[in-house]
């Protein structure tokens, strides 16, 4: 009995670090959030957590507005690296956000309230953003990229030892 009530405690455990959304980014009830959708109209005050990748941060007077192109979100908040997009949303922070931090191309979650869409530009494309007005955000490390290298299986060199710097001599 008490073997299976401490398994069942560790299994409890192990379980709950899986994938929690960060407390920054926590809001209960979940199923009230705000799906992402091109632009939302109507939906002024209610409850979202977007996630993507910076596209770009313009500072102002009192708040900044950071560009994002949206990406879906991992069930811990982190959004998925995909090649589409189904558009893009600004998220309003109060106060200065620095933009060598929030840089071009980093992961970005927020959590907020839907205000109205604004019309602006991309380039010379006229774009409707939807707007979130951030409450909480989580900027996620950069993403590491692996650089794969290809040894011709087929090579040999006798003269190659990997260890020479560090092997003791033999005598």
């Amino acid at each position: 009995m008490r073997k299976s009530v401490i398994m069942l405690g560790l299994v409890g455990l192990l379980l709950s670090g899986c994938s929690t959304v960060p407390k920054e980014l926590a809001y209960e009830p979940a199923d009230q959030l705000v799906a992402y959708q091109p632009t939302l109209q109507g939906m002024e005050g209610k409850p979202a957590r977007w996630s993507g990748v910076i596209s770009a941060v313009h500072n102002k007077a009192d708040q900044s507005v950071i560009e994002v192109v949206y990406l879906p979100l991992k069930s811990n908040g982190v959004p998925e690296q995909t090649e589409q997009s189904p558009g893009r949303f600004l998220a309003i922070m109060q106060g200065f956000v620095d933009p060598t931090l929030y840089a071009k191309g980093r992961s970005l979650t927020v959590l907020g309230t839907l205000d109205k869409p604004v019309d602006s530009q991309i380039g010379e494309h006229k774009y409707r953003f939807s707007v979130l007005k951030v409450t909480g955000s989580k900027l996620w490390p950069p993403v590491k990229e692996v650089e794969i290298r290809y040894m011709d299986p087929y090579f040999y060199d006798p003269f190659y030892d990997p260890f020479w710097p560090r092997r003791p001599l033999s005598r």
